[in-house]
């Protein structure tokens, strides 16, 4: 039967929702004047065939108990009404969940099927199918979590003695469990009931992965598989899981034999073209995603994969044009704007970049790797006191984020503030002593300084011989810091010696080459390197888009 046509008008169809009073019965045993209403509820039950026929049917059984009824017809016209208000809900649920995509009123037909289980658990209180519609349908969007989790309860303790009844509901009741270890408790439950129950397993499998217990998760995907071979989803996810193990051959497999059983999965090629983007293999990447959005081209993680692809390649109108389909499937899609941010700032668009980043950090203030995007995109705009803002709060909020620290050491530095640059590093050393960005930068600033007060030898020839040790001198950069810290002390020799390998080092860029000489040549004068960059700071706009975390 197409119920779908039941559905006929919601006025008429849900009619049943408007007429019940849910008020208290009226019990008048003694006249059982309600003995005709049940008597025509009972007859009309036995041929009922639409929505309006249940309406009715409930409402000759509501009218039967408010006039009263013997305690053995009560009881009988109260089953009666449950099971019509009960049928009623469920027709107007098959829309909802037995239809691809759901009717798109259901938000409404759920509001009335809703209302028909609540009477109708609330005169058969041990009506366990009604609790378990009641628990599906708060389940969905927007739904009661509370209310769902409390019919799920009473569910699975009127189904005892139904087994597989149960573990339904155990998975049902998982969903809405709010910490990992209470659902995890209910997944297993389902399972020791029903063996056979795919959901269970699946489930507990991805509560594992999310908790990063992999191997655990892996477990469970592999005894589902086994009993289910053909289990496509579970091959997946298994391949999900031994992908965060890095047991990236072993994924790969799974997602082989996944393309193999189901060609037309298109979230299949999605997750080997991550597989290869790890492996750095573009090519095989970009041709899986290529099939995968010929499948669904509405595959937003393909989109947005592809079009970080393309951004490698350096390929920016495609990636442009990936970004661009993705935000009009799933506006506000965070990845997107993200994207689409630094797709501006390799296009020079700067205000666009800078506005994506606080669009993003309207919905989440507190951000802060946004908040180090949006300040790396202001230096790049050539407002570096913006971003030195920007550090200076994160770094009230996180006195210990070093990578905070380090960026406004650098800016510091990069616009002539030698004192408080140095003031940031001396913390630094202290923070991450073995990293040689930081050992090179204070060095340099000791070393070469302008300030006469600033400058430290012999320091900077320690932390920049450290640095250097640490990259093998590899690093035309640190080699010319080591040269310039000779230097400071006097030895020019050693400056010059150190200085040439620097040349040598980075002759391949010429703007670094040109630079490296030119230090090579006042160290051949036997005079040190002096060096106090600065940067003609721009206004901001007439209108500036302000941060939502600034004043």
């Amino acid at each position: 039967m197409n119920h779908q046509g039941n559905v006929r008008g919601l006025i008429v169809c849900l009619g049943i929702g408007l007429l019940l009073s849910f008020g208290s019965v009226p019990h008048q045993v003694s006249a059982n004047e309600g003995q005709a209403d049940l008597d025509k509820a009972t007859e009309l039950q036995l041929r009922a065939k639409t929505l309006a026929d249940l309406e009715q049917v409930a409402k000759l059984c509501e009218e039967a108990l408010r006039k009263g009824l013997d305690e053995g017809n009560e009881a009988f016209a109260k089953q009666l009404l449950s099971s019509s208000l009960f049928q009623h809900a469920s027709r107007l649920a098959e829309p909802i969940f037995e239809q691809s995509p759901p009717d798109r009123r259901w938000p409404l037909l759920r509001q009335f099927a809703l209302r028909d289980l609540e009477r109708a658990v609330e005169v058969a209180p041990t009506l366990g199918d009604a609790h378990l519609l009641i628990a599906k349908l708060h389940l969905l969007p927007g739904g009661d979590a509370v209310r769902a989790e409390q019919a799920a309860s009473a569910a699975i303790n009127l189904f005892e003695g139904d087994r597989r009844k149960q573990s339904e509901v155990l998975v049902l009741r998982a969903q809405l469990r709010a910490d990992d270890e209470t659902r995890l408790k209910d997944y297993g439950r389902a399972i020791e009931l029903d063996p056979a129950n795919i959901e269970a397993w699946q489930g507990r499998a991805l509560t594992y992965l999310q908790m990063g217990e992999a191997d655990k998760a892996i477990a469970d995907f592999q005894q589902l598989i086994e009993d289910n071979k053909e289990n496509v989803n579970a091959r997946l996810a298994l391949a999900e899981a031994l992908t965060n193990l890095e047991r990236f051959e072993d994924a790969t497999k799974q997602i082989d034999e996944a393309i193999e059983m189901a060609p037309d999965e298109s979230v299949a090629y999605t997750l080997r073209a991550r597989l290869k983007m790890i492996e750095e293999d573009v090519k095989s990447a970009l041709a899986d995603l290529n099939q995968a959005l010929r499948l669904n081209p509405q595959d937003v993680i393909a989109l947005m994969l592809r079009a970080r692809l393309h951004l490698v390649e350096n390929d920016i109108e495609a990636a442009k044009a990936d970004v661009e389909t993705a935000l009009l499937l799933s506006p506000g899609l965070i990845q997107g704007i993200l994207i689409r941010s630094v797709i501006a700032a390799e296009e020079g668009r700067m205000t666009d970049a800078i506005a994506d980043i606080q669009l993003l950090l309207q919905d989440d203030p507190e951000n802060v790797a946004w908040k180090m995007q949006l300040a790396g995109y202001y230096i790049r705009d050539e407002r570096p006191s913006r971003a030195i803002e920007i550090f200076t709060r994160i770094l009230t909020d996180d006195e210990e984020n070093v990578d905070a620290r380090r960026a406004r050491a650098d800016t510091l530095l990069s616009i002539g503030k030698h004192s408080e640059a140095i003031d940031d590093y001396e913390i630094l050393v202290k923070q991450a002593p073995e990293d040689d960005g930081v050992l090179n930068n204070f060095a340099w600033v000791l070393a070469t300084s302008p300030k006469d007060e600033l400058r430290d030898g012999q320091r900077a020839l320690e932390m920049a011989t450290k640095a250097n040790d640490l990259t093998e001198s590899k690093k035309a950069h640190i080699l010319s810091t080591l040269a310039s810290a000779y230097a400071e002390i006097g030895d020019f020799e050693s400056a010059r010696k150190w200085a040439e390998k620097a040349v040598e080092t980075g002759a391949d860029d010429d703007e670094t080459d040109e630079q490296l000489k030119n230090e090579l040549e006042s160290y051949k004068q036997n005079k040190p390197w002096r060096e106090l960059q600065t940067v003609d700071e721009k206004e901001d706009p007439v209108q500036p888009r302000r941060s939502p975390f600034e004043a």
